[in-house]
């Protein structure tokens, strides 16, 4: 009356297994990356349009704010907390300020090489 049900092999449940797992790897990353998207962009408050001072991250909020593109901020005006998106202007700022300062850096090294020594053109020639 009723045919027979082949059972599944060992091979047929880790097939099953890797499938639903990356099915749902991928869920997440496509949830992850909406509510990243979702994040309001830049430093000012989403609720009254104030500045928005950075807060430091500490313990578990380092894995919530999804990294340097993201920040914790507080509104002193209304008092609003929440997590932002660092705009492409700011990152263009911090990276401009990073090579200022190793140009700097660079420049006081080498200033700091040759101090104390005479230029070529004031050594008296015997």
């Amino acid at each position: 009356m009723f045919a027979a049900v082949p059972a599944w092999s060992r091979q047929d449940a880790v097939i099953f297994i890797a499938v639903i797992t990356a099915l749902q790897l991928v869920m997440f990353w496509l949830l992850t990356t909406v509510y990243v998207r979702m994040l309001p962009e830049g430093d000012r408050c989403p609720v009254c349009d104030h500045g928005t001072c950075a807060v430091e991250r500490r313990g578990w909020w380092h894995i919530v704010s999804f990294g340097a593109r993201n920040r914790r901020s507080w509104c002193l005006e209304c008092g609003w907390e929440g997590v932002m998106r660092r705009s492409d202007a700011w990152l263009a700022r911090d990276r401009e300020r990073r090579r200022a300062w190793r140009q700097a850096r660079a420049s006081m090294a080498k200033r700091r090489s040759q101090s104390g020594q005479l230029p070529l053109s004031s050594k008296k020639s015997s």
